[in-house]
């Protein structure tokens, strides 16, 4: 009889184990949606703009491993300069067509959140046409937790920006490999 009753203290506790893993963590995760408006010809290269900070230029180097060229934000910054333009107004249709005659067909914008622990919290990252100023791609990015924060259950769901960048630049660039 003691032999069952321990047993199923056991099961007991690891069902609740599993229940608080399962209800009390989530995983990072990504969602992406793309236009369903065809474009006249693929995306080839990127820029990115400058208020993105650390995580666009992580994301722009995970989006070299899907084939596109990214042009830096220095670079994007010195043809604001040029133009005597600021980032808002290089979003601007008719600001776009001149990055489009410069060769860059798309900018990606991203905007992110810090959380308590100096890891990205959240982003948003958009991907505008630089030829008809159309939304192309779009990605929302929400950091894993656990538990209470800063316990170890939510250190341990939580990712830091190396790999926040990589989740969603896998995302977008299948989104935009697939992109007619």
């Amino acid at each position: 009889m003691k032999m069952k009753t321990m047993i199923h203290s056991v099961l007991l506790v690891l069902a609740s184990l599993i229940c608080v893993i399962v209800v009390g963590c989530a995983a990072p995760q990504v969602n992406v949606v793309r236009s369903q408006a065809p474009l006249e010809r693929p995306i080839h290269t990127i820029a990115l703009m400058p208020s993105g900070g650390v995580l666009a230029d992580a994301i722009g180097l995970e989006l070299l491993r899907f084939g596109f060229n990214v042009i830096d934000t220095g670079k994007i910054s010195g043809l604001m300069i040029r133009d005597n333009l600021n980032e808002i107004e290089i979003t601007q249709p008719q600001n776009l067509s001149r990055l489009n005659n410069d060769g860059i067909d798309a900018v990606i914008l991203v905007k992110s959140v810090a959380g308590y622990d100096g890891r990205p919290q959240s982003a948003s990252v958009k991907i505008v046409h630089t030829k008809t100023g159309q939304l192309v791609a779009g990605a929302n990015w929400q950091n894993g937790r656990g538990g209470a924060q800063g316990s170890p259950a939510d250190q341990g769901a939580r990712v830091d920006l190396a790999v926040a960048a990589e989740q969603i630049a896998n995302a977008l660039g299948k989104s935009l490999q697939s992109t007619p």
